[in-house]
């Protein structure tokens, strides 16, 4: 890990929010940096906005301080007493350019989860100069009619469900093309920005199906979105930028090699999760990790435990690593042979991990591999395995049983990974199917 990154992530993720009026709440960024871009969110005051334990994503106002921006919720409407106006985002944008950990130089964004979208919001968003990004939730473009606002800032529009006529029903992406905006476009009105769309196809249009809270909430839909609305935002603000592959490698050394539990947790989000998919090993939420990792994986490791890189793919929320995980079965290891004695054989097992962060701390783990080749290399996966059905149409002879030989790789799975021309491509294939008929005893 470099040592410019690793004084960068000393900061405070502690930062309460601070109440401004019964409608706007001013939160800090909850990064580690501690300081970031101004975002102004904005959401219906009757919207599921608490903490759901049930699941893991948070608050929408928690998620992007967490990614490191200097947030303030605005719930409409305001109240005229309070606040001024239905939509006060002049006075929100006041309460980030007087906040200390805002950064201000570069503008702030707008988010709106709003699936209704009223016109003085349209018009405030479209107005004002300090916003660079808008993203809506609500499937809607906003525009404006007043020729005060000049340029309409860049957008990116989530639809949800399916689209009112769909060239071709029976194709299901989580991407469709956009439609022609030069139509939609407002004729007399200010110069268009940017306007970038995607559709989900599986969330439920006209709710809240991004938020967590919500009956509606569609994780995988509200995930990608988070995901594209972040990348299109640290775009127009260039920022908050994080070095991902330094936080994940200070995350590995904790982990495998000082074999630090407290430190490790100390890189991730106040709730995140682990999930190893094959085992279904792990944790889920600050206590119930930090005992797996206790009890079940860092202490877990056998000594000569090693991690050979093959790939890695940096994205703006995540890192993505091909590696082969190496080991000699010593040891009893819960999380990837969960139940198997140690054999002390040597292991070379293909592995891929996508590590989501939230800002500068992890936010979960997805790791994969293939157990077939792991029970291979321990030599305790039969050969020949039972196959309760017809071969070539026809059943088994009575007191009889049909076998087939397994598709399963051993080492030379992880040798090719690291080399592809050390081991024949196909050759399970040019095997073809391999069965007998044995007794069925």
């Amino acid at each position: 890990m470099g040592e410019a990154a690793a004084k960068e992530q000393k900061g405070s993720a502690d930062a309460p929010p601070v109440r401004i009026s019964g409608q706007m709440t001013l939160q800090p960024p909850l990064s580690r940096r501690g300081r970031g871009p101004g975002l102004v969110l904005v959401l219906d005051h009757y919207a599921q906005k608490k903490v759901n334990l049930d699941r893991l994503d948070p608050p929408p106002t928690v998620k992007w301080a967490e990614e490191g921006f200097c947030v303030v919720e605005v719930s409409l409407p305001g109240k005229l007493e309070e606040d001024g106006e239905e939509f006060p985002l002049k006075r929100a944008l006041e309460v980030l350019r007087e906040c200390k950990d805002c950064e201000k130089d570069k503008g702030v964004a707008l988010v709106s989860y709003l699936w209704r979208i009223p016109f003085y919001v349209e018009e405030q968003a479209c107005l004002s100069k300090e916003v660079k990004a808008i993203v809506s939730y609500g499937g809607k473009k906003f525009s404006s009619i007043n020729t005060a606002a000049e340029t309409v800032p860049p957008q990116l529009l989530h639809f949800a469900g399916p689209p009112p006529q769909p060239q071709n029903p029976q194709r299901r992406t989580s991407v469709v093309p956009q439609p022609d905006y030069a139509s939609l476009s407002s004729r007399n009105g200010p110069t268009e920005g940017t306007v970038k769309t995607f559709r989900y196809l599986d969330a439920k249009n006209e709710t809240n199906w991004s938020l967590s809270a919500d009956d509606d909430y569609h994780p995988a839909s509200a995930g990608l979105a988070h995901t594209r609305s972040l990348k299109f935002i640290k775009d127009a603000l260039d920022g908050p930028h994080f070095d991902l592959e330094a936080l994940w490698d200070e995350h590995c050394k904790y982990e495998f090699g000082e074999r630090d539990v407290e430190k490790t947790m100390a890189t991730m989000v106040a709730e995140p999760y682990v999930n190893h998919i094959p085992t279904m090993t792990g944790g889920i939420g600050q206590e119930s990790l930090t005992a797996f990792y206790t009890n079940h994986f860092v202490f877990s490791n056998p000594d000569d435990t090693a991690l050979e890189l093959v790939s890695r793919t940096v994205g703006v929320d995540r890192v993505i690593d091909e590696f082969v995980f190496k080991f000699t079965h010593d040891k009893e290891m819960p999380w990837l042979l969960p139940g198997v004695p140690p054999t002390n054989k040597q292991l070379a097992i293909p592995f891929t991990s996508v590590i989501c962060f939230r800002g500068d701390r992890l936010c979960h783990e997805h790791i994969s591999w293939d157990s077939g080749t792991a029970f291979n290399q321990l030599g305790i996966l039969p050969e020949y395995v039972p196959f309760p059905y017809e071969i070539d149409g026809k059943k088994a002879a009575e007191k009889k049983r049909f076998e087939i030989k397994l598709p399963t790789v051993g080492v030379e799975g992880a040798n090719k990974l690291v080399d592809e021309g050390s081991e024949k491509s196909n050759a399970l294939i040019e095997r073809g199917v391999v069965w007998r008929e044995v007794d069925d005893v």
